[in-house]
C-alpha cells in the first residue's frame, strides 16, 4: 500500500475542498482501489499534536516508506530564512518540507501557492512565501531549480486556486500506479496532457479574439 502524505503551507484549503468533489476517479477510489493509505492530511484526519509528528518522523527516519509527499500552500522563509512565521510540530514548516522532500518517491504541488508562491508571495512578500520549486514564473522556489525526487523527476505542478479536482487525483493516480513514466511536464513541471489545452481553444468564435 502506498503512503501519501498531505501537507499545508501558508493558503486556504481550497485544494482540500476541491479533491472531494473529484470524479474520474474520486477520492474514495483513490484510496480504496489504488491502495493508497493517506497517511496524514490536515484537515481528514484525526491525529493531533505529539502524534502528527510520530508520523513525520518516522517518514523522516525512513522508517516508514514515503511515496507520494503533496504540498499545498506557499513555504514561508522569513524572518531572515528561519522560516519561524510559520511553525508546525515545533519546527519551521519549510523545514519539514526539506527533510521529507528528501526521501519522499514523488513530490506534488497542488494550487497556485504551492506552485508558485500566490498570493502570500506578491510584493512586498514579508513571510518570504515561495512556492515549492517555483518562485512566480522563475525555476528554483524553495527547494532549488535542481531539486529531484527518489523517483528521479521535479517538483509535479498542478496550479490553479483552487486546482481542478480531477486532475489533482489523476496526477496522484498516475505516480501511485506506477505510470509516472508516462508523465510528460511542460516547461513549468505542469503534466502537459492536462495544461496543454486552454479553456478557449476549439471555441467557434476564437478567430474574432
Amino acid at each position: 500500500m502506498a503512503n501519501l502524505l498531505w501537507l499545508q503551507g501558508q493558503c486556504c484549503s481550497g485544494n482540500t475542498m476541491s479533491i472531494l468533489g473529484a470524479e474520474e476517479p474520486n477520492i474514495l477510489d483513490l484510496f480504496t482501489e489504488y491502495g493508497v493509505n493517506l497517511a496524514w492530511h490536515p484537515s481528514l484526519s484525526l491525529e493531533m499534536g505529539d502524534r502528527v509528528k510520530e508520523i513525520l518522523d518516522r517518514f523522516v527516519h525512513e522508517e516508514d516508506s514515503l511515496d507520494v509527499l503533496v504540498i499545498e500552500g506557499a513555504i514561508a522563509t522569513g524572518p531572515d530564512g528561519t522560516g519561524a512565521y510559520n511553525m508546525f510540530c515545533g519546527r519551521p514548516f519549510k523545514d519539514w518540507v526539506a527533510d521529507l522532500a528528501r526521501v519522499a518517491q514523488f513530490v506534488v504541488a497542488v494550487g497556485e501557492c504551492a506552485c508558485w508562491g500566490g498570493i502570500p508571495a506578491a510584493d512586498p512578500n514579508p513571510t518570504g512565501a515561495t512556492g515549492v520549486q517555483f518562485h512566480k514564473r522563475q525555476r528554483g522556489g524553495f527547494l532549488g531549480p535542481d531539486y529531484r525526487s527518489r523517483a528521479g523527476l521535479p517538483v509535479i505542478n498542478v496550479p490553479g486556486c483552487p486546482a481542478h479536482p480531477d486532475w489533482m487525483t489523476q496526477t496522484l493516480m498516475a505516480v501511485l500506479v506506477g505510470r509516472a513514466g508516462d508523465l510528460v511536464l511542460d516547461e513549468y513541471q505542469r503534466p502537459a496532457d492536462l495544461f496543454a489545452t486552454l479553456t478557449h481553444h476549439g471555441c467557434t468564435r476564437n478567430e474574432y479574439f
